[in-house]
């Protein structure tokens, strides 16, 4: 297996997303990443109801980490999985906005 924990970490910016889209492109994207991976989320504000969405639906599979933001009215965070859930992820991880 392939040492992950060495590659650049990508930017997955929420900012700009529609509201109606930006919810399930974010957990898609949470879901997508592989096994000990994690991205860079950056969107205009905490994210607490998604982020209790899901550890409330897969407990223990992600890590949240506030990271330093230097663009106002903004939060950063990295986002890490940590674990798959038993049974996967599902139809959660089929969203795509591209």
């Amino acid at each position: 297996m392939p040492d992950t924990t060495t590659l650049p970490e990508e930017l997955f910016d929420a900012r700009q997303l529609p509201c109606e889209i930006k919810r399930p492109a974010v957990i898609a994207r949470c879901c997508q990443l592989p096994l000990g991976r994690s991205f860079i989320f950056l969107n205009g504000h905490d994210p607490v109801p998604l982020r209790r969405h899901l550890d409330q639906t897969f407990p223990g599979c992600f890590r949240w980490e506030p990271l330093a933001c230097e663009e106002a009215d903004s939060i950063r965070l990295r986002v890490t999985k940590t674990a798959e859930p038993v049974g996967g992820f599902g139809e959660a991880a089929s969203f795509s906005c591209s």
